[in-house]
């Protein structure tokens, strides 16, 4: 499967356009339905001396091994089911503005190749890289839990405020 950045639209995966805002339904049909469905609340209240307004109400579809490849990846939705968030944890070959991004190869490569082209980046967290003019983030595998600096996932977002300090 192959997946292009689409910065401030949304991405295109195989022939197909996700355009940030569409609707979850019309995803979920251009997906073929072979989603699992995770919506949940996750509760912060206690976090908050019982304030439930700081609850998390997650809305998002998991997709796994479709189009006949191994990959893993999920779609998240906002309140109203419009597509919002992109992650993608293995099995897709991602291209954004002609670099060829690869699961498990070194993400210094990426990273060299992707400021090369203007796009700068900061390290938000150890082996996490937020590049803010693209709306993404990649890590390596040490920084979610495996071992060594391969490339392990990748974040696309429509709203990215919450990854930019103040």
């Amino acid at each position: 499967m192959k997946l292009k950045i689409l910065p401030n639209k949304g991405f295109e995966l195989n022939s197909d356009i996700f355009n940030w805002s569409e609707e979850r339904e019309s995803i979920r049909h251009k997906l073929n339905n072979r989603h699992k469905e995770d919506d949940r609340v996750i509760e912060m209240s206690q976090f908050f001396d019982g304030d439930t307004s700081h609850d998390i109400d997650q809305k998002r579809d998991i997709y796994q091994d479709i189009n006949g490849t191994k990959n893993y990846f999920f779609l998240s939705y906002d309140k109203d089911n419009f597509l919002s968030e992109l992650e993608v944890h293995w099995g897709i070959k991602v291209s954004i503005d002609n670099i060829e991004l690869e699961f498990e190869k070194d993400i210094n490569i990426y990273l060299n190749q992707l400021s090369s082209k203007g796009y700068d980046f900061k390290e938000i967290e150890q082996g996490n890289y937020f590049f803010e003019k693209l709306k993404i983030t990649i890590a390596d595998s040490e920084s979610t839990g495996g071992d060594g600096n391969g490339l392990s996932y990748l974040y696309s977002g429509l709203n990215i405020e919450h990854l930019i300090e103040n």
